[in-house]
């Protein structure tokens, strides 16, 4: 009976001691919670709000004074100059943009996780495929706005030199749009790969050999092992590539401006605009939540497609 009730303590003593930590971890989880919280509330919660606010009336931004006007921004939306073709030039950008990431992140990753003897080295190539990640929007658009001068820019420069027509990127329809979707996928494209890569190498190499044992080639390893498996990666990058280019506003502006007409001019331009140059926040803002409603929409049918084929595999 002694023994018995001694255990019992003893059970009773441990239970303590694990309560106490579990409460002592939890205190700490919400401490070092709460500069994020405050962080993200400052920066992300209020500045919502006060667009939202802003979307209801009619201010420029510098008298003290607002005037309610309900929904009126955002029924005039669709009368304000060329909003429907920067709709379409900002879904085609968006559509382009985050379909060539993916795909050449996925090739690029697949060749950079196989290993071979005559390979250059890989350490270096990944970071040579990440390096434009770290430049800043406008620092590839200048550059790359150098590159495309019809003039003297280096790509004319080779186009000429194998007796080609040259090309004026900056100043045509269709092609001002395939430029700037280019230099896009060149500066982000190296996310995606580490992203890819780090799925890549979660896969147990037990089912590519259990498979090659089944005389399976490599597009059929491929095929039925990779790529099913690679699925939870696929999501993420199409989620984070499709609202990276919704919302891209440096890089497209500071190589074409927008022009010519309303090809290139996306709906962030003209949210700067209206904000910074016509001083109307209200339509601006309105253009604003309706942006973020768009990304919203389309990140969560993106999301519920792409869970259910995670599922399927």
């Amino acid at each position: 009976m002694a023994d018995t009730n001694t255990r019992n303590d003893s059970i009773k003593g441990r239970n303590r001691k694990y309560i106490s930590f579990e409460r002592k971890r939890t205190i700490a989880g919400i401490l070092f919670l709460i500069p994020t919280l405050i962080l993200c509330g400052m920066f992300v919660v209020w500045p919502l709000i006060t667009v939202i606010k802003y979307s209801f009336h009619s201010w420029n931004g510098l008298s003290a004074t607002m005037d309610f006007v309900g929904l009126d921004n955002y029924k005039a939306l669709p009368s304000t100059e060329g909003f429907f073709d920067m709709a379409k030039a900002t879904t085609i950008y968006a559509f382009g943009t985050t379909t060539l990431i993916v795909i050449i992140g996925f090739i690029a990753a697949l060749a950079l996780d196989k290993k071979g003897r005559y390979r250059v080295n890989r350490g270096f190539m990944r970071a040579l495929w990440f390096f434009p990640c770290l430049l800043s929007g406008a620092v590839v658009g200048i550059i790359w706005r150098i590159m495309y001068t019809y003039s003297n820019g280096v790509i004319n420069t080779v186009l000429k030199s194998m007796d080609l027509t040259p090309v004026n990127w900056l100043e045509t329809h269709g092609v001002t749009m395939i430029a700037i979707i280019v230099a896009t996928v060149w500066s982000q494209v190296g996310m995606c790969i580490i992203i890819f890569m780090a799925g890549l190498q979660s896969i147990p190499g037990e089912l590519y050999e259990a498979a090659a044992i089944d005389g399976a080639n490599t597009g059929q390893r491929t095929r039925l092992i990779t790529i099913p498996m690679m699925a939870p990666s696929i999501t993420i990058n199409v989620l984070t590539t499709s609202i990276m280019a919704f919302k891209m506003y440096e890089l497209p502006f500071t190589i074409s401006r927008g022009l010519p007409g309303y090809s290139t001019r996306l709906l962030t331009q003209r949210i700067y605009f209206y904000g910074f140059t016509a001083m109307d926040y209200g339509i601006g803002s309105a253009l604003s939540v309706l942006l973020i409603v768009i990304i919203t929409v389309i990140s969560l049918i993106q999301l519920v497609i792409l869970r259910k084929r995670e599922d399927i595999y």
